[in-house]
């Protein structure tokens, strides 16, 4: 018979973080740069995780060989592809404590998690019919989080970060109580910073929301692969929705997006996107959609290995422990600081205090105190050091104007600039993570990496151009005679 419960009980072992971090596909594997060969090292696990060996050779061995497009038990195939898209979703209730609840599979992740969530809310019909529905976020979210919002006709109100990080409790009561005659109420936080990895106390939200009769939705995409997801640790913290995105994980690429959701959240008995698969019956006078919400949420040809994987990496999560990533979690994010504390080139953003997650974006400067531009400098670490960071705002741009100070005017110079051509002026920071299954030794490469380069901005970038218009940068000449630190040159055997 076939089941994930293979794969579960193959994660059964002790030596579980060394066996998964050996399965990592391309891990130190030798890129060429304009430097010469280097040791590819990833470190930006925030954006993507990276495939693993365990989950792949799952997937080809016992999933593969019998694929068919599921909504079928008449065939073998068509049989076991179903159950296996149904157990994988069974594995993922199981995994957030969601008994009773809904879980919807979604292509983009995060993103799509909270548009079907606003159409399965009907907030633009209940705008329309004169409903007063107001929206609370938090101060670090992503773009997923904020603009499917705006543009979904509710009143949005931004909760400022209190000075210990995540959102100020106090304000938060507030707004709550000020709001009360709403409507609809609905509080809609980040677990997790993206940016700073800054973390949101999420139970304590939850039941300040509560206690003011508003519905509790949570962003874990930024946090999902390192905390634990509980949709009701108590009666009085019970969350009404979840979204995260399973590529982020460890095996994640090419993982399904998850939604997990309350009947408190339905407002609608039509699809949020009607198509095949939605419905009962159809004829050329009428159509019955699924009682079913799972179906009826579903349309269309599934995404069914990536459904399937977004189970697996769960498991693997489960199999390593919450405990254990978040003890290794804060033993990285320590180790990153102290590491870099007294690096006057290098300017680390955001509350360095706060409980957070070894996620760190920063800017440099130059010897004068000039900025090295954060996609220059992310350039260079891959050519220099193969670390694999990320240059940008990580769509979190409100976020991004209070961490940089830009206020309005500002901004709109900024926007000027950017739409004469001028890509260079967008502003941002390089951006990576620490993970748990990198070894010391990787993490030592890293940080030295980042602490060198800083420290040596300006004698990297002597070797690079740039197009305005799209601010990508790349070397000039032939480098490969420019020395680099010896840790950076050799590749691992594969």
């Amino acid at each position: 018979m076939l089941t994930l419960q293979t794969f579960r009980a193959s994660l059964e072992r002790a030596d579980i973080v060394e066996y998964l971090r050996a399965g990592l596909i391309g891990d130190e594997i030798g890129i060429d740069t304009p430097f010469g060969r280097r040791r590819l090292l990833y470190a930006d696990y925030v954006a993507s995780g990276r495939a693993l060996r365990q989950v792949e050779q799952f997937i080809s061995e016992q999933v593969l060989p019998f694929y068919a497009n599921s909504h079928t038990e008449a065939s073998f195939c068509g049989q076991a592809m179903t159950r296996l898209r149904q157990e994988a979703r069974e594995i993922i209730r199981e995994q957030v404590n969601g008994a009773g609840c809904h879980v919807v599979f979604n292509g983009a992740g995060a993103t799509a998690g909270i548009n079907r969530l606003i159409g399965l809310l009907d907030i633009a019909d209940r705008v329309r019919c004169g409903q007063r529905i107001t929206v609370l976020i938090g101060p670090y979210e992503h773009h997923s989080n904020l603009l499917p919002w705006r543009e979904s006709g509710a009143e949005l109100i931004e909760i400022p970060e209190a000075t210990g990080g995540g959102p100020d409790l106090g304000i938060l009561d507030r707004t709550l109580t000020a709001k009360i005659d709403s409507d609809l109420l609905i509080g809609s936080f980040s677990a997790a910073s993206n940016v700073t990895g800054t973390l949101t106390d999420v139970d304590t939200v939850t039941r300040c929301l509560k206690r003011h009769g508003a519905l509790a939705i949570w962003d874990y995409a930024g946090g999902a692969p390192y905390l634990p997801m509980d949709m009701a640790p108590t009666r009085e913290s019970e969350k009404d929705a979840i979204v995260f995105s399973p590529h982020k994980f460890i095996g994640g690429p090419g993982a399904s997006g998850v939604l997990v959701f309350r009947d408190s959240v339905v407002h609608t008995s039509a699809p949020t996107l009607p198509g095949g698969g939605t419905v009962r019956f159809v004829s050329p006078w009428q159509h019955h959609y699924s009682e079913r919400v799972e179906a009826r949420e579903e349309g269309g040809t599934p995404n069914v290995i990536g459904d399937i994987r977004a189970a697996l990496v769960l498991l693997v999560k489960d199999a390593i422990g919450t405990d254990v990533i978040l003890e290794r979690d804060t033993e990285l994010r320590h180790r990153a600081l102290a590491y870099w504390s007294g690096i006057v080139n290098l300017h680390l953003l955001g509350n360095l205090d706060a409980p957070a997650l070894p996620i760190f974006s920063f800017q440099v400067v130059d010897h004068d105190g000039l900025p090295i531009h954060h996609q220059l400098f992310t350039r260079m670490l891959s050519d220099v050091h193969g670390i694999q960071a990320r240059g940008g705002c990580a769509c979190a741009g409100p976020y991004a104007h209070r961490l940089m100070e830009i206020d309005d005017v500002a901004s709109s110079a900024l926007m000027t600039r950017l739409e004469n051509g001028d890509e260079l002026a967008k502003p941002g920071w390089v951006r990576l993570n620490l993970s748990y299954l990198h070894s010391d030794d990787q993490v030592e490469r890293i940080l030295a990496g980042v602490a060198e380069l800083s420290r040596h901005a300006n004698e990297w970038a002597q070797h690079y151009e740039v197009e305005p218009s799209t601010a990508r940068f790349h070397a000039s000449v032939d480098c490969t005679q420019q020395t680099a630190p010896e840790h950076a040159i050799r590749p691992r055997s594969q």
